[in-house]
């Protein structure tokens, strides 16, 4: 009885198998007649990923698109610029470093600048007088800063002098913001005892003299990038007749404008 009963499902489990399998083959028999109509057969991909069958139809993610109907529009990926030669030597460089790069590169105008407007000279009084007494003078092209106007007069500071002079005389504005543009004076001063040298290079042969802490240079570029592991980045500078190089980590970099000068 058990036998009978054994050998009914094995018979079963082998209709379902055959059942199955006539049903795949089945589906695979019409699947190949639509291709062989030329039903979702790929006959294009574009070099944006575009996919085309060969009734003209477009397939993207949702589905297929017919032909005259919309379709969504395929954007590239944006290919990232190549970095400028700064951008990759900073890229190389230590947070440390670079916050040194920046504070030599960047400096900010003065809120209320101005600019002495003059042909010979103009006059910096103790009061807002023309009979005040007079306790400094600004040549033309030198520079103040703006701290309050009284009518015709401003109250100015310029180098360490703090006085009034006439407003009529001074270039203020998005001029003298351009004027500071273009006139401002970077220097160097050293940090320490320090060696020049006569390319940016920490190579003794190099060495073309020494400076003491607090000695001043007029800097050509306050920033000249080098190969050199040790140092590699250094300031140009002006040293005498000649340029020279300090190793930028061994100076201070400043920016600034001629102030006027006290009487």
């Amino acid at each position: 009885m058990l036998k009978r009963y054994l050998l009914e499902i094995e018979i079963a489990v082998i209709v379902i198998l055959v059942f199955l399998l006539c049903l795949k083959f089945q589906k695979k028999a019409e699947r190949n007649e639509k291709l062989a109509d030329g039903e979702h057969r790929v006959v294009e991909i574009s070099e944006d990923g575009v996919v085309r069958s060969a009734d003209g139809r477009v397939y993207f993610p949702t589905g297929y698109v017919q032909p005259g109907e919309a379709t969504p529009t395929v954007t590239p990926s944006p290919t990232p610029a190549p970095l400028s030669e700064t951008e990759r030597r900073l890229a190389a460089l230590t947070e440390e470093q670079r916050a040194r790069y920046n504070a030599a590169v960047n400096f900010e105008i003065p809120s209320g600048i101005a600019f002495a407007h003059v042909e010979e000279s103009l006059s910096i009084r103790e009061k807002a007088s023309g009979e005040s007494k007079q306790i400094g003078v600004m040549y033309p092209n030198n520079y103040c800063v703006i701290q309050s106007t009284e009518g015709e007069w401003a109250k100015v500071k310029t180098g360490n002098i703090t006085g009034y002079c006439r407003v009529a005389y001074l270039i203020t504005g998005d001029e003298a913001v351009r004027i500071a543009r273009e006139t401002v004076v970077c220097k160097a001063t050293t940090t320490g005892n320090v060696n020049i040298r006569s390319s940016a290079t920490t190579q003794e042969s190099n060495v073309v003299g020494t400076a003491e802490r607090g000695k001043t240079y007029v800097v050509l570029e306050p920033v000249v990038f080098s190969d050199d592991p040790d140092a590699p980045m250094f300031c140009k500078v002006q040293n005498g007749s000649k340029v020279s190089y300090i190793a930028l980590g061994k100076v201070t970099i400043s920016y600034g404008w001629t102030p006027g000068k006290a009487k």
